[in-house]
């Protein structure tokens, strides 16, 4: 029954090409932006240290980490429009007096989340990768890539989770198209790709560090920045400042969480979401 069930919601989805596309919207815009503006700014902070090709590289490391962290925020988002338009149709009332336990129909959601992100995110990499490629000459070593496909697994699992339970408080498909645009608006600051988190304040730097999009950012770039780091501090220059100042490393209350805590906390997020996902729809009316 699930399977059925995942079947026909990752149906229904992928046959609205528009629905996809608007899921990768907030990528386009933020690679548009940086090509735009970003590239030059961040470029003029490190030329001087670094040697043209090796910052750019870094450069482009930095922006396609935060980019593959923004796809596994606004692909589940916008995927789970699907289950908003079932409540407004009514069409989710036959999975509710249909022989389906309650707790299958949030699985089968959640799980359709997560597939099409973790394909999407896996594209979303791979295409990152052959750009790097053909232009630099630079290609991730496999246990990097390794790293980096479980770390969309959790990701997306993370802010599926979120999402869904967001989505079960919405009641008509304009609420969720508000949602998915400030939810695309922010993304760029809430990951801090737009303004880099070390030229804020210190609260909002400290408030921004504690969000799970922040989280998730950081173990992007801790995995996907981990050799140009290495290279970077061959050539003298001061990684614990760079990665501080450019979200790499976070940094609150006077802890500097690792990978595998920024990975725990992440897991229990979701765990957390997961749970209050079940409760809301089983208070939900039949």
């Amino acid at each position: 029954m699930i399977l059925s069930l995942i079947r026909r919601h990752l149906t229904v989805y992928l046959r609205d090409r528009w629905a996809v596309f608007f899921s990768f919207l907030s990528v386009f815009i933020i690679l548009a932006l940086f090509m735009v503006f970003l590239r030059s700014m961040v470029m003029n902070w490190y030329s001087d240290a670094l040697d043209q090709s090796l910052a750019e590289i870094m450069i482009n490391h930095w922006v396609l980490s935060g980019v593959l962290m923004v796809a596994t925020v606004t692909v589940p988002l916008g995927f789970l429009g699907i289950m908003v338009q079932d409540r407004e149709t009514k069409a989710i009332n036959d999975f509710y007096v249909a022989p389906v336990n309650r707790g299958h129909i949030v699985i089968s959601y959640l799980l359709s989340a997560l597939i099409i992100g973790v394909v999407l995110g896996i594209l979303n990499l791979a295409v990152g990768q052959v750009y790097m490629l053909l232009v630099y000459g630079d290609l991730l070593p496999v246990w990097d890539w390794l790293r980096l496909l479980g770390l969309i697994v959790i990701s997306t699992a993370l802010f599926s989770s979120v999402f869904f339970y967001v989505v079960t408080l919405l009641k008509t498909s304009n609420s969720h198209g508000t949602l998915s645009t400030l939810i695309g608006t922010l993304i760029g600051f809430l990951a801090g790709i737009y303004v880099v988190i070390g030229g804020l304040p210190s609260f909002t730097q400290t408030l921004l560090s504690l969000l799970p999009t922040m989280h998730m950012a950081s173990a992007f770039r801790l995995i996907y920045m981990d050799n140009a780091l290495i290279q970077m501090a061959e050539h003298g220059m001061n990684v614990e400042a760079f990665s501080l100042n450019m979200g790499v490393r976070l940094e609150f209350f006077g802890l500097s969480p690792g990978l595998w805590a920024l990975i725990a906390m992440a897991l229990v997020w979701t765990a957390v979401f997961v749970a209050l996902s079940l409760m809301r729809v089983r208070k939900m009316k039949r």
